[in-house]
């Protein structure tokens, strides 16, 4: 079974849909304050800005009247600009810091600097390592088990997340990270440097199904940079293992890059549109199938439910308008916004919705969502959308038998 078994792996120190869905991501590029995109706004004059008079005297009484410690200055800034996106009361017009901002760039590349292993929480709150094989912790001596006191010589604070330990561990490949842990059987803790390695976080999980070997799967977690090329192979592998049947499922996927979209839309369709971008201008701009190898013609079935959004949905809505897939499972999340990534001087970023995404037939997403042609909510301990899906494609060939 090829499953990207190393899918895990995103998880292995991240929760990196949660992250993209988060931010609101389906960029449509990625601008940052060196204009790499030739969109860098331009400085508004002196008369153009408003007064903050009013800002600084509130600064100014908070910093004489305030019992207590006071904020870094760096702390009530970027305070001020979630304050100021907050005021636009659009959910993806929003200031992300710069330790999550390199999370973003680093799940959407589909790659990162890292030690190769899983944290998890145990009943009693300690975060336990669990090392790959092959990777980086496991060389250093990591053992399943391990529970994670210090890094880089900093104790644990017990409330951190597990997240927040990711970001302490992530770093630039090649460079070592100081791991201090509790090991069974052994008195005193151990600390283990552990060189980062480039760790992979695939976006694509693909099999024939032992329940219906005819039927392939292929499951898109994300829309990375290396999604179509991960797709590809999955396409490849499964036409050689000779299904006749694909289910394609984006439940969970909460997005990514619109490029990536495109280049996995245009896989399956030979010509045509895939999505209208259109601005608050009435400008409407047209992107349509790139070239790129073509998956076979399999009849197909899209899985979607409430967590499928943006760049998910253009692809579900593009196949779907265009009559080459079968949506089925619940109504998608209704994410059809376009966000512009600028990168600021310290790291941090401000994302803007600059536009929103049509479907080929003229379907707004955005608020709506996509409904599904067969509508079959999931059931506890039963994948019962997966297994529709597989009676929807295979009755005809049964029924002819």
């Amino acid at each position: 079974m090829k499953t990207a078994r190393t899918l895990t792996i995103a998880a292995l120190i991240a929760a990196t849909l949660l992250i993209v869905f988060a931010a609101g991501y389906a960029t449509r590029w990625l601008a940052s304050a060196d204009n790499r995109s030739g969109t860098q706004p331009s400085a508004a004059s002196a008369s153009q800005r408003p007064d903050l008079g009013v800002f600084w005297e509130a600064w100014d009484i908070l910093q004489r009247d305030f019992y207590g410690d006071q904020p870094a200055n760096q702390s009530r800034t970027y305070g001020a600009i979630k304050g100021l996106t907050a005021a636009y009361d659009d959910p993806y017009t929003v200031f992300v810091e710069p330790e999550p901002r390199q999370r973003e760039r680093e799940d959407l590349s589909g790659a990162f600097g890292g030690i190769g292993a899983w944290i998890t929480v145990d009943e009693a709150g300690n975060k336990v390592l669990e090392p790959m094989p092959g990777r980086p912790a496991e060389k250093a001596g990591i053992l399943k088990g391990d529970i994670l006191q210090a890094v880089a010589g900093q104790p644990l604070d017990p409330a951190l997340s597990v997240d927040e330990v990711v970001n302490l561990i992530r770093g630039p490949i090649g460079e070592p990270i100081e791991l201090t842990v509790q090991r069974a059987g052994v008195a005193e803790p151990l600390t283990i440097a552990v060189v980062r390695e480039r760790i992979e976080t695939p976006s694509v999980e693909w099999r024939a199904l032992e329940e219906a070997p005819q039927v392939g799967y292929i499951a898109l977690r994300q829309f990375t940079e290396r999604t179509a090329e991960e797709l590809d192979r999955a396409l490849e592998e499964l036409s050689q293992q000779g299904i006749d049947y694909l289910i394609l499922d984006l439940r969970h996927n909460g997005g990514g890059l619109l490029q990536s979209s495109i280049d996995v839309a245009s896989r399956f369709l030979n010509d045509g549109v895939v999505l209208y971008e259109r601005r608050n201008s009435g400008d409407e701009q047209v992107y349509k199938v790139r070239s790129a190898q073509r998956a076979p013609t399999w009849p197909m079935v899209i899985l979607v439910d409430g967590g499928t959004a943006s760049a998910s949905e253009i692809v579900a809505g593009a196949l779907q308008d265009r009559g080459r897939a079968t949506l089925l499972g619940e109504k998608t999340f209704g994410k059809g916004s376009v966000q512009l990534v600028y990168d600021l001087s310290d790291g941090s970023s401000v994302h803007v919705t600059v536009a929103r995404w049509i479907t080929p037939n003229g379907h707004e997403i955005n608020g709506i969502g996509l409904t599904p042609e067969q509508i079959v909510p999931h059931e506890d301990g039963r994948d019962a959308p997966l297994q529709q899906a597989i009676r929807t494609l295979t009755e005809h060939e049964t029924s002819t038998n």
